[in-house]
């Protein structure tokens, strides 16, 4: 039977500065198989556009106004590292699944070498 899996990122603005209403809303993995059913979902983030990416076994999300990218592993379902840049990450992409390109919001480009090696995550800058 057909399968389509897709994945969704959600940034919510609080409505004012006091707001009880949480920021980091959420990274979602949906299956369609032969209805719609959320697979996982991913706490702790809060994602601008063109900030997430993902391979067959991690998500990247880049976190809004801040200088940290969030690693979460799909077979998991949990949140895998917290890496942090000296700048605030503005998009972020895949190359291939061994280069995770990065635009900075002051108009950098930083390639990080990842590599998955027995479940632990490395990177090189």
């Amino acid at each position: 039977m057909l399968s389509e899996s897709f994945i969704t990122s959600i940034r919510a603005q609080p409505k004012s500065a006091n707001t009880a209403i949480a920021k980091d809303v959420g990274i979602y993995q949906h299956e369609l198989h032969p209805t719609h059913t959320v697979k996982s979902s991913f706490k702790k983030s809060s994602t601008p556009v063109n900030a997430l990416a993902a391979n067959p076994t991690h998500i990247f999300a880049a976190q809004a106004d801040k200088a940290v990218v969030h690693v979460y592993s799909r077979e998991r379902g949990n949140q895998e590292t917290l890496i942090s840049f000296p700048e605030r990450i503005h998009s972020l992409t895949l190359v291939g699944d061994g280069v995770l390109a990065l635009g900075t919001a002051e108009g950098r480009i930083i390639l990080w070498e990842v590599s998955f090696m027995l479940s632990s995550w490395v990177g090189t800058c």
